[in-house]
């Protein structure tokens, strides 16, 4: 859609809003003559409406005017009619971007407080545990003035993790404030709980993204994962990787265009089984040494110290690529940390299985109700409404933009930009404009730090290492002279408020060193200056050295570059203007853009089949744990199901393949076969293995007196198989991902390659949990303490 039709439809669902708007300003001045007490009321007054079928759109426009006037009344603060609009879009189900310094913390009170009187879930989720305590804290007074309570999901000490009482209290208040990942992990902890008592999330309902774009689609690729029990170790991982820093690229390896995928070439298999003496590297006995090779390849080629990850106190620790912060708690799967904590050598974590993940998309689209807001959502509506099905409407500045976005200045090498951004930072900085120098890496940032301290320059460096302290740091950033070096996104959700006598010297320069992987990025960064209305510059710098260009851009920029840069350093071309040069610029960043949300779709595709099994693996949990309506007769029908299944696949030949499977599975009682039983008639093995279950599971109720504790260990047997297979499966699937991505290169559809054998291998898990409950009733132990406390070891 061409920019003036985008304008017009804009402009057409804005007026929608508007009509809105015209009615609760209307009231205004009702409910400012309104006592605190009547104002107080109205929060019980809507719940009742809603309670006799009335419809959130009914009451909106008071419950908007209640909730603006008690924001007044409690903070000083009255939503403009710019945050109204906002707030209604929200409501909407819609993407409301609201340009920076437009008060999104305030205007998304509105949406929280209608939502709320539901009595449903209503939460609101933000970039980092910093801003959610800080929203509550801000927020939380005009919720409680209107008799509602507020929760915070995050702990002040990461170190100290919830407990499920302090959850429970927390999820159970009105409105939730928390962050995108603590609320997915919370939802895959929820769905390990053994028993009522141990749940906490209420159904979902309505959840407001703050920093849409960064939770939605930034941190969309990246699946959250809870790890459980150690695989065994291999001790390749050192010697693979001592092996591939040994490999030649382009002779031993290749990398793809995108520098997305690695592998070893016919000359580097040779030199492999040279090196590690072996005739044949993919003989299927050689398979952990081919996966070490690989993962030692990926560690060293796709990955960059101080970019993707870093090393903290002898851990490898994963960052956010383009804001640097820290992925606590993150790690790779499939070996890949491992690898490249072997790169790094430091001390080798072990690799565990995965008992849980979930992607972002996959988690937001749980919520019947989802909204958003950002500064930047426009630029990548086509992605919002396929994914999640959300429109962006952009609202109104409050104050007519007064910034100054200047063209790039585009240089050949790295170097030269450098000297010319410094020499424009050096001009601004004299005459005390103040200037925030946004960097695409943690070394960029680190580079321009030491240049400035070189020319004696004052300044602060935000890395994305500390939420709290950036975000005091930023606020600062709009003092006279201040000079602030930061990664892209640090300190995102803080407004830089300009010092007295600043807005005559030209206001706040943003000074981009290039161009970021996502245009959205960029203009979140010119964003930054310019806030309602105040005067502001931005001019980025670009170099064809840059990451972008060489990896996103096209064949002819990168020859242009291969071709000046062979020239004697005086015959170079150093500024480059044409416009040629300018559209190859561009076009690198639209093709980075493309791969980003053609990555995001693929993420997407794998996760569909895993989305579908969770979803029924999760419900039958939750049956179980909510009906345990277990007996006898439920067990048998398994036994059945499991035997049913079992010899299809492992016939039994003779009487010992009989007795091993019920040693293994049944009964470590049972001291023959007898002579005359046909172990290849079902009907007859079936007839002596019920028998036999039924006097092991006979034992287990004579143990057992109390029909409740019997009750209890009945489901924990039932349970304990479901998770064990999940989890195999869980961890089966994470596996086979990394593995299936490698077959697009043998002609061959990946995601349909994955679909296909994820649902072949759902249909094992089930085979295997049936044979599972068996072996958990028939050959579990139980200890009763003196207590009284149950106690179940499984064989």
């Amino acid at each position: 859609m061409k920019p003036k039709k985008l304008h017009l439809a804009n402009s057409f669902k804005l007026r929608r809003y508007k009509k809105i708007l015209e009615k609760i300003n209307q009231l205004s001045d009702d409910y400012a003559a309104m006592s605190d007490e009547e104002l107080q009321s109205k929060t019980q007054w809507f719940k009742g409406r809603l309670s006799k079928g009335e419809r959130l759109q009914e009451i909106l426009p008071e419950a908007y005017a209640t909730i603006r006037e008690a924001a007044k009344r409690v903070l000083g603060l009255y939503p403009y009619d710019v945050q109204i609009l906002g707030a209604l879009i929200m409501q909407d189900n819609q993407i409301a971007e609201m340009r920076t310094g437009e008060g999104k913390t305030l205007t998304a009170i509105l949406p929280l407080y209608l939502n709320a009187l539901t009595g449903k879930s209503t939460i609101l989720v933000t970039a980092n545990e910093y801003l959610a305590m800080r929203d509550a804290k801000q927020m939380g007074p005009v919720f409680h003035y209107l008799g509602m309570t507020v929760g915070v999901g995050v702990s002040e000490n990461p170190a100290k993790k919830l407990k499920v009482v302090q959850k429970q209290r927390i999820y159970q208040s009105d409105i939730v404030y928390t962050t995108h990942s603590a609320l997915g992990f919370d939802y895959l902890e929820e769905n390990l709980a053994t028993s009522k008592s141990k749940k906490f999330l209420p159904k979902f309902y309505f959840c407001l993204v703050d920093e849409v774009d960064a939770a939605l689609l930034d941190s969309a690729q990246m699946p959250l994962i809870i790890s459980g029990s150690p695989r065994v170790q291999s001790n390749l991982f050192v010697t693979c990787d001592e092996f591939v820093k040994t490999l030649k690229e382009g002779e031993d390896f290749k990398l793809d265009s995108t520098r997305t995928s690695v592998w070893l070439t016919r000359k580097g298999v040779k030199e492999a089984e040279i090196y590690f003496r072996v005739q044949n590297a993919y003989d299927p006995n050689n398979y952990q040494l081919i996966r070490q090779i690989n993962l030692a390849l990926r560690a060293n080629h796709l990955f960059e110290k101080d970019r993707q990850y870093t090393v903290d106190n002898g851990e490898v620790k994963l960052m956010d690529e383009g804001t640097g912060r820290l992925l606590e708690g993150n790690k790779l799967q499939s070996g890949l940390h491992q690898a490249l904590e072997a790169r790094e050598r430091v001390k080798i974590s072990l690799e565990t299985r995965s008992m849980a993940s979930i992607t972002y998309q996959n988690l937001f689209k749980m919520f019947p109700k989802l909204a958003g807001m950002t500064g930047t959502g426009k630029v990548c509506e086509d992605e919002f409404r396929e994914v999640y099905d959300l429109g962006v409407v952009v609202v109104p500045t409050r104050k007519p933009n007064q910034r100054i976005d200047y063209p790039d200045e585009i240089y050949l090498t790295i170097p030269q930009k450098l000297y010319a951004s410094l020499d424009y930072i050096k001009k601004l900085h004299r005459k005390g404009q103040p200037v925030l120098i946004a960097t695409g890496s943690v070394r960029m940032s680190e580079i321009y730090s030491m240049l400035l301290l070189q020319e004696g320059i004052a300044h602060n460096v935000l890395n994305a290492h500390n939420a709290a302290k950036e975000a005091e740091m930023i606020a600062q950033a709009g003092r006279r002279s201040a000079v602030t070096v930061a990664t892209s996104m640090a300190g995102r959700g803080t407004d830089i408020i300009l010092e007295d006598g600043v807005a005559k010297l030209g206001g706040l320069a943003v000074i981009g060193t290039e161009r970021m992987s996502s245009e959205r990025v960029d203009l979140q960064l010119r964003g930054r200056a310019g806030r309602q209305g105040a005067p502001g510059l931005s001019k980025f710098f670009v170099s064809l050295e840059d990451d972008i260009i060489t990896k996103s851009g096209s064949k002819w920029i990168n020859d242009f570059y291969q071709k000046e840069v062979a020239k004697p350093e005086e015959k170079q071309k150093v500024r480059l203007k044409s416009a040629r040069v300018k559209f190859a610029v561009a076009e690198a960043q639209k093709n980075s853009d493309n791969a980003g949300a053609a990555s995001r779709r693929s993420t997407e595709q794998y996760d569909e089949s895993i989305r579908i099994q969770r979803q029924i693996i999760y419900n039958k949990r939750n049956d179980i744990i909510a009906h345990p309506d277990f007996d006898l007769d439920y067990f048998l029908s398994v036994l059945s199901d499991a035997m049913d299944a079992y010899v299809k696949k492992h016939p039994f030949k003779e009487q010992a393949d009989l007795y091993r499977f019920v040693l293994d599975n049944i009964s470590y009682y049972c001291q023959d076969i007898p002579k005359n039983l046909d172990v290849t008639n079902i009907q007859q093995v079936k007839k002596f293995l019920t028998k036999l279950f039924i006097e092991e599971y006979q034992r287990k109720r004579d143990r057992i007196e109390d029909s409740d504790m019997f009750e209890q260990f009945q489901r924990t047997v039932v349970l304990r198989a479901v998770d064990d297979c999940w989890v195999e499966q869980v961890d089966y699937l994470q596996q086979f991902q990394a593995l299936v991505i490698s077959r697009g290169y043998a002609q061959k559809n990946p995601v349909y390659e994955f679909h296909k054998e994820a649902f072949e291998s759902y249909k094992r898990m089930n085979a295997d949990m049936s044979l599972k409950i068996i072996k958990n009733m028939a050959l579990s132990s139980i200890n009763i303490q003196p207590t009284g406390k149950l106690e179940v070891f499984f064989g």
